[in-house]
């Protein structure tokens, strides 16, 4: 989901490139350039999703989250003069320094402000007030099998525990509750953590109110809705269940802490993270204490960008409170590397990716070493089980669209946000089992005992919905596997000596400069007293960059893994794998390491913009236009004039090497919907933005339903005139 105005933009623009007649001539306008991560770029392939990138509407604009160094009073900075933009503090999003400021600003303006307080002394970091997205894909078909329980051995768990006494709180931090729905069981008193009225959909900001208003806000168009997805997920993590209606819930008993964050688009990262904070028992300014800390706490949701240091820094912070709470989130919906996403990549955290029926890697689900378990997560494009019902997850909704009690139903969804619940519900029942289990022995006994995806498994082929251009996964991608309930349940009762080794960060990027180097923190958590010196070992690093680690043999809880270059190593992604072994237990976990400048470049200035005319099955090369950026800075506004009336696609190309072709290490973007496919824009259309990305490889754009149409060859032809 996207943010409301994103999605009117989306669907303005559909329904003009759809619509008949039209006017003869007009203007496409918006921004390109670097804006879907605070002036960070992530690597992407050019292939079946190519632009699946946060768009420019991905952060709050004029809203900065800033933490101030120790022995800095936020008294004393309610407000600051920065870029030529005033600040005003508006939240204290901790009580060590991290507030959240707000000013008048627009996009590119936002972002030199973040550029400039980063730049100051008295500043630990500063970043932009990023939106988040719940990670689902809806559907409109129904079924009575939960296919997704027997996946995972579930039922064969709830002979050893179902949840139901003691009683475990799990926090579901999301779009919120459908209090009514009567296989939802009556939950804690939750919380309403979305500021923003018109996001909020409810009238007014935050309120002690976590009720879902879904889709009854008829001037919102559908894909910005809601959908009911909190109820979807709590429904997973524990519906009623023993009641001889509807569904079973993973736990039987956990008690459900609604609290609503994601509204009509989505959510900002202030109201996330403040609703994370109050779900571990945290305080939040002006927001009365918890009275029911969580033990587990399931985030659904997320988006682009590596962890930023506000998150990491929530984390660890949930992390210390005394009830040890678990978190658990969703790595992402886009069939990328699960490193580039926020929380997923965080550190401290389950991060858990989607199967579907075969127990294959789902085709949408994120991947690669930041993937801790698979779970459950579906898939809607098929009926591989041959049951009559499209294989996704079933879960508790609301209809609208009826009355009275035949509102309440069930359906079907598919994402990673299917699969968290599952392990956040799993985690619920070990948590039930055993109250004082800490995350490192719940992360441990999750690995230990899930089942590997083989190579071909993880890579989920054979599938309609996988281009021929995807790679090759490895087992390793799909993290240790799908999740077996029965033995981690069964594990919980019989914890012996081990560890599990955690990074912080999950990822790195390296400059290819010779010299170049950045440090990894390997922490080694020790469990039931296991006391051996764990011995470490790195494999995986490309030529021309090594690892060493102070100490390589360990008898205390840390390591520092230093990776420097040493040669010349190529630009690209590559998967690292750091092993630990001690006594007779070994363990892995998997770092994402990118060659390549740290930063886009400084300057947006030498990108083409393109508006390619879509004549049928073919590019019309007299009607399209190209502009050329000549400001400076990370993102500048276009505009194209005097278009003719008709369809376009709008494509953004920098050309970073000075070839005329586009080629790996080009800045690459182009309009499109939440899937990262093209869309058409007819003239006269405004806010048009347009992302840029790194380009690894040169198939084709994805246009669909036009795919015969050679956008690239005639790009080029273009751009060569």
């Amino acid at each position: 989901m996207r943010v409301s105005r994103v999605w009117m933009l989306l669907v303005v623009a559909l329904l003009v490139a759809c619509g008949d007649g039209g006017p003869a001539s007009g203007s496409i306008s918006g921004l390109v350039g670097f804006i879907s991560g605070g002036g960070q770029t992530g690597a992407i392939q050019v292939s079946q999703r190519p632009f699946a990138q946060t768009s420019e509407t991905d952060f709050v604009p004029g809203e900065v989250i800033v933490k101030f160094r120790p022995g800095v009073s936020l008294q004393t900075v309610g407000r600051l003069q920065v870029a030529g933009v005033e600040l005003q503090r508006v939240e204290d999003l901790d009580t060590q320094g991290m507030a959240l400021f707000r000013g008048v600003a627009g996009k590119p303006q936002t972002l030199e402000v973040v550029q400039a307080l980063s730049r100051r002394a008295d500043v630990l970091y500063a970043q932009p007030n990023y939106i988040r997205q719940a990670f689902k894909t809806p559907n409109d078909s129904f079924y009575n099998l939960q296919w997704h329980y027997p996946a995972i051995n579930l039922p064969a768990a709830w002979d050893i525990e179902d949840g139901v006494d003691p009683t475990v709180v799990v926090a579901v931090i999301d779009s919120g509750i459908v209090g009514a729905h009567p296989d939802i069981p009556k939950p804690i008193l939750g919380y309403d953590f979305i500021s923003n009225p018109q996001i909020a959909n409810d009238g007014d900001g935050r309120d002690n109110n976590p009720e879902d208003t879904g889709n009854v806000a008829r001037d919102v168009p559908e894909e910005a809705l809601t959908g009911y997805h909190g109820t979807h997920v709590a429904g997973t993590v524990a519906a009623a269940t023993n009641n001889n209606l509807g569904v079973a819930g993973v736990s039987w008993g956990a008690r459900l802490l609604h609290i609503r964050a994601l509204g009509v688009g989505g959510g900002s990262d202030a109201d996330i993270i403040a609703a994370l904070r109050w779900a571990v028992g945290l305080s939040v300014s002006g927001v009365p204490a918890n009275p029911n800390p969580a033990a587990v706490v399931n985030m659904s949701l997320g988006g682009r960008g590596t962890c930023t240091p506000a998150w990491q820094d929530t984390i660890n912070q949930a992390a210390a409170q005394p009830q040890r709470p678990i978190i658990v989130v969703a790595a992402g919906n886009s069939a990328e590397n699960a490193s580039g996403f926020t929380p997923a990549s965080c550190s401290g955290v389950v991060t858990v990716g989607a199967t579907e029926t075969r127990g294959f890697r789902s085709y949408y689900s994120n991947y690669g070493p930041r993937i801790d378990v698979m779970a459950p997560g579906g898939d809607t494009s098929t009926d591989r089980n041959a049951d009559g019902y499209v294989d996704g997850v079933l879960s508790p909704l609301k209809d609208d669209t009826k009355t009275g009690d035949n509102q309440f139903v069930y359906g079907f969804y598919q994402g990673t946000s299917m699969a968290s619940p599952h392990v956040a519900g799993l985690v619920a029942l070990m948590k039930a089992r055993r109250p004082d289990l800490t995350y490192s022995e719940a992360l441990d006994i999750l690995k230990s005992t899930a089942v590997p995806l083989s190579g071909a498994s993880c890579t989920g082929r054979p599938s309609d919905q996988i281009a021929p251009s995807f790679p090759t996964l490895t087992s390793s991608d799909c993290g240790a596997g799908l999740v077996n309930a029965q033995a981690a349940v069964n594990a919980v009762g019989n914890v012996t000596p081990s560890f599990t080794l955690v990074l912080s960060p999950t990822s790195a990027t390296l400059s290819p400069t010779s010299g170049s180097s950045v440090d990894i923190s390997v922490s080694i958590a020790r469990i039931a007293g296991f006391t051996n010196a764990v011995s470490l070992t790195l494999s995986g690093a490309p030529s021309g960059v090594s690892g060493q680690f102070t100490p390589s043999s360990v008898t205390g809880n840390s390591s520092t893994l230093r990776l420097q270059v040493s040669g010349s190593p190529t630009p690209g992604t590559y998967n690292l794998t750091i092993n630990g072994s001690g006594g007779s237990i070994n363990r892995s976990v998997g770092l994402a390491l990118r060659v390549g400048t740290a930063a886009p470049p400084p300057t947006v200035q030498g990108t083409a913009v393109f508006a390619l005319y879509i004549a049928g099955n073919d590019i019309d090369l007299e009607k399209s236009a190209i502009v050329s950026i000549s400001q400076t800075g990370l993102s500048a506004p276009y505009q194209f004039n005097n278009l003719a009336g008709g369809d376009y696609v709008v494509i953004a190309w920098k050309d970073l090497d000075g070839d005329d072709d586009i080629t790996p290490g080009d800045y690459l973007g182009g309009y499109t919907n939440a899937d990262g496919d093209l869309l058409l824009v007819r003239p006269t259309a405004n806010n048009i933005n347009v992302p840029l990305s790194v380009v690894q490889g040169t198939q084709n754009l994805r246009l669909p339903g036009l795919e015969g149409v050679s956008l690239l060859p005639s790009l080029r032809q273009l751009y060569r005139r």
